[in-house]
């Protein structure tokens, strides 16, 4: 399984897009095929990623899947897996304050809006539109 896991890493990180396959199935680099004279079919990687994952029981697709497992994995190595955080509402005053205090910041010349912005745990886009009020 390690091994498949390691194979679908390095055929997603490949940076051409698509791996090449012969007739028979096998993997081959599009240079060597060209010299050799051997016709290939280019496959998204993706693809073939997910056919062998799922043919060795990794469905990767199936939503439900994908929760359990994530589940599994931090039940056993420990690591609490938040299930989505809630968004927060905030009041007129609170934007008020926000804002009041991102000046002051902007004024200081400290950090960007988009450092702002994380530290107060609001995305980027929306502290933009709270500005433009």
């Amino acid at each position: 399984m390690r091994d498949l896991i390691k194979e679908a890493i390095a055929d997603l990180k490949k940076g051409d897009g698509f791996i090449y396959v012969t007739s028979d199935g096998s993997k081959i680099d599009l240079h060597e095929a060209a010299s050799k004279g051997i016709a290939v079919t280019p496959v998204n990687p993706k693809d073939q990623v997910i056919k062998k994952l799922e043919a060795a029981g990794l469905h990767l697709n199936d939503g439900r899947f994908l929760n359990e497992l994530n589940e599994l994995i931090s039940l056993v190595t420990g690591n609490v897996v938040s299930k989505g955080s809630k968004r927060r509402s905030f009041s007129d005053s609170e934007k008020s304050k926000i804002i009041e205090e991102w000046k002051k910041v902007e004024a200081a010349g400290k950090k960007t809006k988009a450092a702002f912005a994380r530290e107060i745990g609001v995305g980027y886009q929306t502290f933009i539109n709270w500005l433009r009020g």
